[in-house]
C-alpha cells in the first residue's frame, strides 16, 4: 500500500511541476550582423504554451559604428521613425528608443497572440503567426538556419 501511495504522490508532484500539461517554454534567438558601418543586434523571444507559439518579442538594436555614417544620424533616425510608428493596442506594442550620443536606434515589437487582432498583425507582416502551428523545435531549427543562435529556457 505504501508503494501505491508513493507512486500516487510522485505522479501528483509531476503534474504540479508541469502545470497540469499547460507547459510553457521560451525560445530565445540572437543574431549580430555588422555591415555598412552598422552593427545590428537582434533578439527574438518566443513563448510556447503546449508547444504552440503564443507570444513573440523582437528587439532590433542598430548601432552606427562608422564616423561617416554617424554624420547622417538625423536622416537615419527620421527614416527609421517613418517606418516604426509606436503603438500599444490589440495585443501589439511597438516601442522605439534612440540614443543620440551612442548612435543607437532600438525597436521593440511585443506581440501577444492570444490578444492580437489579425489586422494589426498584417500591419507588421506577422499574419502567419496567428495560425502558426509550428513547434518550438521547428522554430529553433528555422532560426538557426538563418544564422541565429538559440537557447530554450
Amino acid at each position: 500500500m505504501k508503494k501505491i501511495s508513493m507512486l500516487f504522490l510522485g505522479v501528483a508532484i509531476a503534474i504540479l511541476v508541469t502545470g497540469c500539461g499547460n507547459k510553457e517554454n521560451e525560445l530565445i534567438c540572437t543574431n549580430i550582423q555588422t555591415e555598412d558601418g552598422m552593427k545590428i543586434e537582434q533578439t527574438i523571444s518566443m513563448i510556447f504554451k503546449n508547444d504552440k507559439i503564443n507570444h513573440v518579442k523582437m528587439d532590433v538594436n542598430s548601432k552606427i559604428t562608422d564616423d561617416k555614417v554617424k554624420e547622417n544620424w538625423t536622416a537615419f533616425t527620421q527614416a527609421m521613425d517613418s517606418q516604426n510608428e509606436e503603438t500599444e493596442k490589440d495585443g501589439v506594442s511597438l516601442k522605439v528608443s534612440k540614443d543620440d550620443k551612442k548612435y543607437e536606434y532600438k525597436v521593440t515589437l511585443d506581440v501577444d497572440l492570444e490578444k492580437a487582432d489579425k489586422d494589426i498583425l498584417k500591419t507588421y507582416g506577422l499574419t502567419d503567426l496567428s495560425d502558426d502551428d509550428s513547434t518550438l523545435k521547428d522554430n529553433k531549427k528555422t532560426a538557426e538556419s538563418e544564422g541565429f543562435t538559440c537557447k530554450v529556457q
